[in-house]
């Protein structure tokens, strides 16, 4: 199998601007950069994006966990992940002025267009609307050649007065980002079946009566309610994740959900 080009040129940047990368916003977004267009241990969320019902293309673990915590959010109202810097002459006339070296393709020399993890639409108290861009690094990798890069970044954003800041790991609840990874895919019941929202409404008086009287654990609990409503294994506990995740239940998201535990929780 022949190996995928990914070196860049300028015919290749024009290509992908009029491809309409970079632009759009929402579902309608197209991301920069693609998990094929670059080396890396990239992730591309299967389920759709609870902010914008369209996949994102996340180019590391780290990247994936801040995400979670974007969409959690509830200010956040758009995600554009991969966001690029243009136009590239401008990126490039900053680095001059810094005295430092551009990003370029190791294999052509040519410039590449930067990139910040995410561009962030937030809506604050009143309806004002607010954006900010964020680069997420560990904190292992801010040598300074990255401090270089990120100068050029920061003078971008300052110029537009856009809120830039770097996030890096120890920033990131690990024990949010586990529960977030723990209900994530059932915002949305679409591959369910059998269940949709007029059942979740029936059976959520019920779920919250049993659930607040047991001293089961959740898993132990969720089986037997499948049992006693007539549904497929697992249907009980994909319902509570479903409200965990819609928020109609509440709980500790810093305090990891233990299925084989007690469970905490109570209504919105």
């Amino acid at each position: 199998m022949a190996k995928r080009n990914r070196a860049t040129t300028r015919k290749k940047i024009g290509k992908w601007i009029k491809d309409g990368r970079g632009q759009g916003e929402g579902v309608n977004y197209k991301p920069w950069l693609m998990i094929q267009d670059v080396p890396s241990e990239g992730v591309v969320t299967r389920e759709k994006g609870w902010k914008t019902t369209r996949n994102h293309q996340l180019m590391s673990q780290l990247e994936y966990k801040y995400f979670l915590t974007l969409e959690w959010s509830n200010t956040v109202i758009d995600i554009r992940e991969q966001f690029p810097l243009l136009p590239l002459e401008r990126t490039l006339e900053i680095a001059d002025f810094l005295g430092v070296k551009h990003p370029t393709d190791p294999q052509t020399q040519e410039p590449i267009v930067m990139t910040t993890d995410f561009m962030i639409n937030l809506e604050l108290f009143g309806g004002t609307e607010k954006i900010v861009a964020r680069t997420i690094k560990p904190a292992s990798k801010l040598k300074p050649r990255e401090i270089e890069k990120f100068a050029i970044e920061q003078i971008f954003y300052d110029e537009q007065s856009i809120d830039w800041a770097i996030v890096i790991d120890k920033d990131i609840p690990n024990e949010f980002v586990e529960n977030m990874k723990f209900i994530y895919k059932e915002k949305y019941l679409d591959n369910y079946d059998g269940i949709d929202r007029e059942l979740v409404n029936r059976l959520e008086p019920r779920l919250l009566e049993e659930l607040s009287n047991t001293s089961n654990s959740l898993s132990k609990t969720a089986l037997d309610l499948d049992e006693l409503f007539g549904l497929r294994e697992g249907a009980t506990l994909a319902i509570v994740k479903h409200l965990l995740a819609n928020k109609v239940w509440l709980t500790d998201m810093d305090k990891i959900i233990d299925p084989l535990g007690k469970f905490e929780f109570k209504r919105a």
